[in-house]
Formats: C-alpha cells, structure tokens, sequence
C-alpha cells in the first residue's frame, strides 16, 4: 500500500517583480522589489466597516533584512502592491529573500531569488531584468505589458530615438508567437522599454520572453525572462456546451437550463455573471475567491485526468475533485497489491472515503462510492 499526499498548486499567494539598478562608481546598486498578494495570504477580521488584515513585508539581501514595511488592507483594497527599495548594495551576486507575514495568524511566506548586481562603466551597456506586469504566471486572458530597464555606458546619453527594441515571445518549441517593437523612453540615463503583450488566444504552457536593443545598427543589450500560462477556461459562455461542461458539477439543473436557453453571447455572459456572483463569497470585492479556487481546480483536473481525447472534468475523479477539491490523503494501491487498481481518497473536514477502481486495468479509476454520499459531503462544504 502506498500512501501518497496530493500536491495542489494554484496561482494564489504572493507574487514579486524585482529590477536591479547596476552600480554607479562607488555608489552600490538599487534592488526594487514589487510585491503583490491576495486574500489567501490573510486573516481578515471582522470590524464595523468589514473586514481587514494586518500584513508586515520585509526584504533582505544576503540574510540582512534591509527594509521592513507594515500596514493594514481592507478586502476591497486587493490585491494589494507594496514597493520596496534596498539601496547600497554593492556589485557582485546576492540572495533575495522577501518575507510576507499575516501580523492576525502569525504565518509567514518567505520567496528568494539570485540577483546579480552590476558596475555600469565607460563602455558597456548594462541590462535589467524583464518585468512581467501580471507575474510569470498568470492566466492565458486579456493583455499583460513588459517592461525593461536598459543601462547606457556613462558617457552623455544618446537621444531615445537613436535606438530600437523589439520582443519576441516563443513557445516550448521555439515557434515564435508574438513578435513587436517596444515603446522607448529615457530619463536620468536609464532607457525604459515597454510592449503590450496580447496572451488571450495562446496556449497553456510555458513561453519565453526575448528582447533586444540595438544602437548603430549593433546589438546593445539582450535580456529573457520566463512566462507560463494556465489555461484561459471559458466559465463565462462564449461556447455554451463547453461552459456547461465545466460547470456542470458545481452547477443546479435550473443553472444549466438557464445557460442552454439564452440566447446569443451576451445573454449567456449575463447568465454566467450571475452564476458565479452567487457563490462569491466576498460580493463586495472585486476578485471572486470561489470563481479563482474553481479554475484552479480545472487547471489541477486537466493536468491530471484527462486521457486521450477526454477531457479530465469528464472523469469521475475530476467530477469529484470540482466538488470536494484536493483530498487530504490518496491512499493507492496498484496492481502488484491488489486485485484491482484502487485509490481511496480521505477529507477529513467533512470527513468522507472516495473509493475509486479501475476495472480494466488501464488507468482509468471509476467512481465506487455512491454518488449521493458525495453530494451530500458537497453540501456541508
């Protein structure tokens, strides 16, 4: 028997976007540090105008907290973007460690990162990091914008227009996707880039982002950064029998009865606005918590479940994952151990046992215990 604990990882939490400024002759380099989080990093309590949370964000470079910053955010304010700025550092590679605590829990998240600052002499341009608006995971939906921070050597400044930056955004395999030239501007000899990316219609997966600035028709400074792209679900009917597909096991029959008799487009977004309004549990906010944890958890279904040519919500385990989320324990039994494949998945809070078997043998586990019992479970939630 094995004994497995199921890793469920969603885009909750907080994200950081950093850029380093090189070091100037005696002077150390400039770490800025954006950090973004959500509800799910805080503990809010209840006072008279809703609720609040008491957050504290330090960062620290090589161990050395630097710079400490602590305040309060109410539900409405999120997600929430602190800037901080560590100056002095001096040339050479460092860790940064940026520390998010929840002053209410006493809990704390710590991320870190290799940073390299640079001295920007006479002769040598010097590039900053590239900076997703969006973090380098987000949702394949909407627009996200990069910007890059170009150093020119220290002698008097070119003028903006003397110089060129383009992009490219390239898959897996190298097929470039997108490809553009990015706006320039300069200020206090700094040359700032920035390019619209369009990510709606990509795929989920992972992707590079590549840019160039060319001076005198010569390369002056490269720079890449990663991006990966969740899945953009289509919860809101654009393709109503896809909609309903997804929905369908957090979804009452009248719900689903009420999306297929809508008519056109706009009706159906109307619908679906409606629909998802009504499980937000935070209606006064702009993010809905429940709509976010959902498509998390067709994210975490399709990676999963999902064989050959059907999709993974269609699984008894992914219809069973949509209702009751990550279990707490899979215990699963292969073949060698048993006389058919098993997986038990326990939940402890409300406590139930979901038997699954695969009957044939050939990884496709069917849902054994009675559906009613997980209904009923659902219900509690």
């Amino acid at each position: 028997m094995t004994l497995l604990a199921m890793v469920f990882t969603v885009i909750t939490g907080f994200q950081v976007i950093w850029n380093v400024e090189p070091a100037r002759e005696q002077e150390g380099g400039t770490v800025h540090i954006t950090v973004q989080f959500t509800e799910e990093d805080l503990l809010f309590v209840m006072e008279s105008g809703g609720g609040k949370a008491f957050w504290e964000i330090a960062a620290a470079v090589d161990g050395d907290y630097a710079v400490r910053n602590s305040g309060s955010v109410n539900r409405s304010e999120l997600p929430l973007n602190e800037e901080l700025t560590i100056s002095g550092v001096q040339p050479g590679t460092h860790l940064l460690t940026v520390m998010v605590g929840d002053l209410e829990s006493a809990r704390s998240i710590e991320w870190e990162e290799t940073i390299e600052v640079l001295l920007l002499d006479s002769t040598s341009w010097l590039s900053g990091n590239l900076q997703i608006s969006g973090g380098s995971y987000q949702r394949a939906s909407d627009i996200t914008e990069v910007t890059w921070n170009v150093y020119p050597p220290q002698r008097e400044a070119e003028e903006a227009d003397t110089l060129v930056a383009a992009f490219v955004l390239r898959d897996e395999n190298g097929v470039t996707r997108r490809e553009g030239w990015m706006d320039m501007t300069v200020s206090d000899g700094m040359y700032t880039g920035v390019a619209s990316l369009a990510i709606s219609d990509l795929d989920a997966g992972k992707y590079e982002i590549l840019a160039v600035i060319v001076s005198d028709s010569s390369v002056a400074a490269t720079s890449r950064a990663d991006l990966k792209l969740l899945q953009a679900w289509d919860v809101w009917g654009e393709n109503p029998d896809l909609t309903r597909t997804l929905i369908r096991p957090i979804a009452r029959s009248s719900e689903l009865r009420e999306l297929e008799n809508a008519e056109g487009q706009s009706s159906r977004k109307a619908v679906m606005a409606e629909f998802w309004q009504e499980r937000d549990p935070t209606p006064v906010t702009v993010q809905n918590e429940f709509l976010e944890m959902y498509l998390a958890r067709l994210d975490y279904i399709e990676e999963n479940f999902a064989m050959l040519n059907i999709m993974g919500i269609n699984t008894d385990q992914g219809w069973v994952f949509a209702l009751l989320g990550e279990p707490d324990i899979i215990d699963s039994r292969p073949l060698e151990t048993a006389t058919r494949p098993t997986q038990v998945w326990t939940y402890f809070s409300p406590t139930i046992e979901v038997l699954f078997i695969d009957y044939d043998g050939c990884g496709t586990f069917e849902l054994a215990t009675d559906w009613e019992e997980v209904l009923i479970i659902h219900d509690r939630l």
